[in-house]
């Protein structure tokens, strides 16, 4: 059974309570949490009564520390419980998968659950085709680990990232980016000049309503719509009975490290990776820091899904606190100086031979990275909106639960920025065969930005643009709030065509592809 349970603890007015000592456990062997709930198209109003049944969700304090991921949120009622329920997911996608290892342990590069789902890169491949079974580990060119100096059984422990930026993979030649600019260079350099790296990964029931509906290409997605004309696409729900986690999509960024056996990266949840120098193309073997984590999950109390971020807390500093900060931050140096960059034509963004990176914070770059073109240079950020109120509270009351069993977990340095969801979610069939989708009554927390994954657009929530998230190649038709599907490709054979954007026309080469 689901161990989140007791009275609701996380309420307004409430001080978290000191844990009792809590046993390591291990991660489940299922995929899918085992929880049975009362019918959620009706919710029981006793349910959100102290001592309510085992089959839903609460808030409770401590948070259970293991790896089985909540399949909704039912019952909730305010911002606090929402952080509460982004907090659980957080845990259990974070559990780590060796056997005896602990949660969050200095040092570890080895896998956490979330690790193990479908890498998009995977599920949409470049040609169409049907994307590997269900727990493939995906292979790195021959050239590509000849490279990195890295065998192919050492290959298997290290996570390839190709995506430079939130959205885009090495195919649309940057067309997708963060949140913002659109259509423009949005890579994000930390304060060494060092990229930062994107990617993307969707559950087990995500991945096989993908697969048995044919959308993981965009003639699949386009007959979809042509068989069910008026009736938007819908991806699969969590619930409780029966016990599915349902669509849940993760999009992770990675900063690279320098030099991993520094005390400082113990903050810090490691991995091993193989990436693509912007500048020189050549692959190489390097350990990356977890710096920021989406988690998006559709579930049958919403089913226009709960929108959760979290970042490190050393990324940067709020833009009230930014002019006398003394601390160098990843993404906020207090000594910056501009530098100016020359660009050749291939890589120039609106014509622009010489860049001046200035001091100013949050400006997305003006050239772009790739084959040929000037490595990343640091970019400034700041918060521009403070962690409100509810969300240092349950980040007091996860980090409070977290040391009493772990007292040097990473995780102790991650924090939930802010949770998104509906006060009164729209059914399903309710939704138009076009965009803008549905959402009804977003929760009133704004403070939504994740600095590392909309460093550029901070004003907008998640909803403001997953509203009109539509399937590939379409302008117009719905892919039920997920951007995943819009990197599905068209079915061809041969080597797939990159996109005609005006850098490519000039010459620009993105970078290369190394998953096979």
């Amino acid at each position: 059974m689901l161990a989140l349970l007791g009275p609701l603890a996380c309420g307004a007015g409430q001080e978290p309570a000191e844990p009792a000592s809590t046993p390591r456990e291990q991660p489940p062997a299922a995929k899918k949490a085992d929880a049975k709930a009362p019918d959620a198209d009706k919710p029981d109003a006793k349910a959100t009564a102290a001592g309510a049944s085992a089959s839903a969700y609460q808030c409770a304090v401590p948070l259970a520390l293991n790896g089985t991921v909540p399949p909704d949120i039912y019952p909730h009622n305010n911002d606090r419980d929402a952080n509460c329920f982004g907090w659980q997911e957080f845990i259990a996608l974070n559990w780590p998968v060796a056997s005896g290892a602990g949660f969050g342990d200095p040092g570890d590069t080895g896998p956490v659950a979330w690790q193990g789902y479908m890498s998009s890169n995977q599920l949409f491949r470049p040609d169409g085709s049907a994307p590997p079974p269900w727990g493939t580990p995906p292979t790195i060119t021959p050239e590509c680990l000849a490279e990195a100096g890295l065998t192919a059984a050492a290959a298997r422990a290290a996570v390839p990232l190709t995506m430079s930026t939130k959205f885009s993979s090495e195919f649309e030649s940057s067309d997708g980016q963060q949140a913002a600019p659109r259509n423009a260079p949005a890579w994000l350099g930390d304060v060494r000049g060092n990229n930062v790296w994107y990617e993307v990964r969707v559950s087990e029931d995500e991945y096989d309503t993908i697969v048995q509906s044919q959308l993981y290409n965009r003639d699949g997605q386009a007959a979809y719509y042509q068989k069910n004309p008026s009736t938007a696409l819908a991806l699969p729900i969590g619930t409780f009975q029966p016990s599915e986690v349902g669509a849940l999509e993760l999009k992770a960024a990675w900063m690279e490290v320098p030099n991993p056996d520094d005390a400082q990266w113990n903050r810090y949840k490691l991995a091993q990776a193989v990436v693509v120098d912007p500048a020189t193309q050549k692959c190489q073997a390097l350990t990356v820091a977890l710096v920021g984590l989406h988690i998006i999950h559709k579930t049958q109390a919403q089913p226009t899904w709960v929108w959760a971020t979290f970042e490190h807390v050393d990324n940067a500093p709020d833009v009230a606190d930014a002019a006398t900060t003394q601390k160098v931050w990843n993404f906020y140096d207090p000594s910056c100086q501009p530098r100016t960059v020359q660009v050749p034509a291939a890589c120039q963004y609106n014509d622009q031979a010489s860049v001046t990176v200035s001091c100013d914070a949050n400006l997305p770059p003006q050239y772009w990275i790739g084959d040929g073109c000037p490595a990343p240079t640091p970019i400034r950020v700041t918060r521009l909106a403070p962690i409100d109120s509810d969300s240092q509270t349950v980040n007091q009351t996860a980090w409070t639960t977290i040391r009493a069993a772990y007292p040097d977990s990473v995780w102790l340095n991650y924090q939930v920025v802010a949770v998104q969801w509906s006060t009164n979610p729209p059914p399903q069939s309710s939704q138009p065969v076009s965009v803008p989708q549905v959402f009804n009554s977003p929760s009133p927390d704004s403070n939504l930005a994740n600095t590392v994954l909309e460093t550029y657009d901070q004003r907008s929530k998640c909803i403001d643009c997953h509203q009109y998230a539509t399937i590939s190649g379409s302008t117009t038709l719905p892919s039920d709030f997920s951007f995943a599907l819009q990197d599905a490709q068209p079915v061809t054979t041969g080597k797939p065509k990159p996109l005609k954007t005006a850098a490519v026309k000039a010459g620009y080469r993105p970078l290369r592809r190394i998953i096979e």
